[in-house]
């Protein structure tokens, strides 16, 4: 078995005695794209740091890969599967640090406590509270499910929408929309302009995913319009901290968008849960146990 170890990691004394045990394992740091293929040529299992994998999905053969993260982007697991290669992510390593994040931000948008902190001057006003708000988890998968809880903790009315209901039906009266979905060919714009601008009033929109679910200008549009009434909005998938891109300074230009640069997820916690699970995957994969392989069309 030849595992080959790509990119940045912080890998424990006690990983790589493990990983050393499932083969032959071969730790190296590519400079570019290409750099980066001719170095996993012949790998039964690549353990990659997500630099330069998403280009070269469709050139890899008969391979393994995993990564530390939850989402990487749209792809076909069928075309790859056809050419022998899977690819397994960390799931439910930053899930925590993510419904943290989630949280806050519902706080923000409702209590308003962002702007209340360390002032020396301050007009005073009433917020809501987020007891008995109405609201919507869009997706209900491994994080979804846990926002819905923390959601309901605070006590928040929760409602999931999942493949297969009438989304503009499941909006209707809902304060909050909360964007959990997963990048695939179905949820590709999922959230549109029409979506947008069918949200109740004064409602809030919150996304930690990829923008590839949601149309941004209709998000936009909405909020301008007087629909939406804030959103929040963690900027995945530029780089982690960036604050230059354009996708970031687009929504740092609406006072009525709360932005991060990609940092929902960025907890030391996290990082190191995706990098055991991660490390795990390889060890089920060569048991002949593949876990958290994933699945999209």
């Amino acid at each position: 078995m030849k595992v080959v170890v790509t990119g940045q990691w912080n890998l424990t004394d006690q990983q790589k005695q493990r990983l050393s045990k499932v083969g032959e394992v071969m730790y190296v740091a590519p400079e570019n794209s290409a750099d980066w293929l001719k170095s996993v040529e012949g790998a039964d299992a690549i353990l990659c740091d997500g630099d330069y994998l998403y280009e070269n999905l469709y050139n890899l053969k008969n391979t393994f890969v995993t990564y530390p993260y939850i989402e990487m982007g749209d792809f076909n697991t069928d075309k790859l599967a056809a050419n022998g290669v899977q690819i397994a992510n960390a799931q439910g390593g930053n899930r925590p640090s993510i419904v943290e994040w989630t949280m806050f931000m519902v706080l923000c948008l409702f209590r308003k406590l962002n702007e209340t902190v360390n002032v020396t001057e301050y007009e005073f006003v009433r917020t809501q509270s987020l007891v008995d708000k109405k609201v919507l988890i869009i997706g209900k998968g491994s994080i979804g499910g846990e926002v819905g809880k923390r959601c309901e903790a605070f006590g928040m009315k929760v409602d999931y929408f999942q493949r297969g209901d009438d989304l503009h039906d499941k909006i209707k009266g809902k304060d909050l929309l909360i964007n959990c979905l997963n990048v695939n060919t179905s949820s590709k714009n999922l959230l549109d302009e029409k979506f947008f601008m069918s949200v109740l009033k004064g409602s809030y929109y919150v996304s930690f995913v990829r923008p590839w679910t949601y149309e941004a200008n209709g998000m936009l549009k909405s909020l301008d319009a007087g629909i939406l009434g804030g959103s929040a909005i963690d900027c995945d998938p530029e780089g982690l901290g960036d604050t230059a891109n354009d996708f970031y300074q687009k929504m740092l230009k609406n006072d009525k968008v709360l932005v991060t640069p990609h940092i929902a997820g960025a907890t030391v916690q996290a990082s190191a849960n995706g990098t055991e699970v991660a490390v795990q995957n390889i060890e089920a994969f060569t048991a002949g146990k593949q876990q958290n392989i994933l699945h999209k069309a």
